[in-house]
């Protein structure tokens, strides 16, 4: 990765999903509990990790499975359950979801803040803040995906034309 824009994009790509799933970690386990800290602790590293073996290795396998992982969080975490159920709720919308106890009026919670009142904001505002978050990973993932496809297309007609040599 030394184009210097494909790292740009690559940084703040890996930066919007990492935060979107610190996000959406928090959400959930105010939720739940610390029962899925495990798990979320390895959604939040994953993609540096991916990261990490793309720069090292610059295989075109660890951009894809980077690729397919922010495509589930984005998918998974910041439409199904930041839009459609977080989302649609705080604009008074009728929210759609497919998730267990998302319909309850006052979700409960393990975790409380000052009040039921607070406890339901901090819950609702992270799942809102998870979509926002996906919307900033899914702009990044494509302008990371884009100048690397850039950078290919233009690595290829060099070896075809040679440096210095007119193209066609």
């Amino acid at each position: 990765m030394k184009n210097l824009i494909a790292n740009k994009y690559a940084t703040l790509s890996l930066i919007s999903i990492m935060l979107t799933a610190i996000i959406s970690a928090s959400h959930h386990v105010f939720r739940d509990g610390l029962g899925q800290i495990v798990l979320f602790l390895i959604i939040i590293l994953l993609p540096y990790v991916l990261i990490r073996w793309f720069t090292h290795t610059g295989t075109k396998w660890a951009v894809a499975i980077y690729g397919l992982y922010n495509i589930l969080i984005i998918a998974g975490l910041g439409v199904v359950d930041g839009f459609l159920d977080h989302t649609l709720k705080a604009l008074g919308f009728q929210h759609t979801t497919i998730l267990p106890g998302g319909e309850a009026e006052v979700v409960k919670t393990v975790f409380s803040l000052w009040s039921p009142a607070a406890g339901n904001s901090f819950y609702e505002g992270t799942g809102i803040l998870t979509f926002i978050g996906s919307v900033f990973a899914t702009v990044y993932l494509f302008q990371f995906v884009r100048t690397l496809h850039q950078r290919t297309e233009k690595t290829a007609k060099e070896q075809v034309h040679g440096p210095g040599e007119a193209g066609a």
